[in-house]
Order: structure tokens, then C-alpha cells, then sequence
């Protein structure tokens, strides 16, 4: 329990940071000056969604959902791992953006998160929902414990519901900062 608030904690701060950053820079996020780390663009102007992420991520997208209801999921994972997931195995950590269509019933972001399995928000040791804010929508964050440590981010836009999503396996792992760095750079329209 108290490892996944150090990684609320974490993701708080550092989204925090980035944006007070991006503020005073006039600017979301930019490559790394040493050619380390360029980023990636994503843009999508059904949802109204637009972020950056790092280029050693790739990148992948598919509608899912059932015959009532439309899901569409953004995958970000290190290329490295996605390149090396053994067969018949769990799959690497990844940084997920789900997209529920959710103009069926127009339930409030804490009523689906409480009552949609997929927000695996059972999976949370402590129960504790806090108040976040993505691209100035307001929003719920939660930890929760399952296969890996998770992160969720889930707010309301347009008509849908969204969920941006994080799993690692230490709280010292990159990709909760890449995580962080991905929902600072969050735009939406």
C-alpha cells in the first residue's frame, strides 16, 4: 500500500513539475538536448486527445469494446520489451489511454470508476480516490495492485470516459516518470 501512494506521490509531483514547467517555458515538453530522447506525437481528433510521449516507446491502438459500448485503447510500450514478449506470457508494463463511450448511461467519473471492472479500481489496497486535474479537466487518481503495481488518471471528455493508465514493477521503474510525462503533455479538444 504505501508503494503505490510513493507512486501517486510521484506522478503528482512530477505532473505537477512538467506543467509549472511547461508554463513558464511556453512550452509542454521538448526533446532531450543531448539526443537522448526525442519524442513521439499522438493526435487524435475523434476523441480530442493529443499527447507527447518518448520515442523509445511504440505505440499501438485498437477499438475493443462490445456490441453496446465502444472502447478504443491507446498502448505505449518500451520497444525493447514489446519486441521480446514471450509466448503465451504476461505482456511488458505499458502506459495505456482508454476511451469509453459512455453517452449510453452519462455516468460521472466516480460512479464509473467504482462500478466498471475495467477501472480495476477494486484492485486498490486503500479505496482512496484523489483529486487530479488533466489538460484543466478535473479528474480522479487512484492506485491499485494486481499481476503489476498500476496508476490510474480517469476524467470526462466529450462524450467519453477517459482512463490514462500506467503498470511498473518498482516504484524506481522509467515509466512512471514517462508516465508522468505523458499526462503533463496531455491536450485535449
Amino acid at each position: 500500500m504505501k508503494t503505490i501512494l510513493t507512486i501517486l506521490a510521484v506522478i503528482a509531483l512530477l505532473v505537477a513539475g512538467n506543467y509549472i514547467y511547461a508554463k513558464m517555458n511556453n512550452t509542454v515538453a521538448t526533446p532531450d538536448t543531448n539526443g537522448q530522447s526525442a519524442l513521439g506525437m499522438y493526435s487524435n481528433a475523434t476523441y480530442g486527445i493529443s499527447f507527447q510521449y518518448p520515442d523509445s516507446y511504440v505505440l499501438s491502438e485498437r477499438e475493443s469494446g462490445n456490441g453496446e459500448r465502444a472502447q478504443h485503447t491507446i498502448t505505449l510500450m518500451d520497444k525493447t520489451a514489446a519486441a521480446n514478449i514471450p509466448v503465451g506470457g504476461e505482456g511488458p508494463t505499458a502506459i495505456t489511454i482508454d476511451i469509453f463511450q459512455n453517452n449510453i448511461d452519462n455516468q460521472t467519473v466516480e460512479n464509473w470508476i467504482n462500478n466498471s471492472s475495467a477501472s480495476n479500481y477494486k484492485l486498490s489496497p486503500n479505496g482512496t480516490l484523489t483529486q487530479a486535474s488533466v489538460a484543466g479537466a478535473p479528474a480522479l487518481a487512484y492506485g491499485w495492485d494486481g499481476l503489476y503495481r498500476g496508476a490510474s488518471i480517469v476524467f470526462a471528455h466529450k462524450e467519453n470516459i477517459v482512463m490514462l493508465s500506467m503498470t511498473s514493477l518498482t516504484a524506481e521503474d522509467q515509466i512512471i516518470f514517462d508516465f508522468a510525462k505523458v499526462v503533463a503533455s496531455m491536450k485535449l479538444k
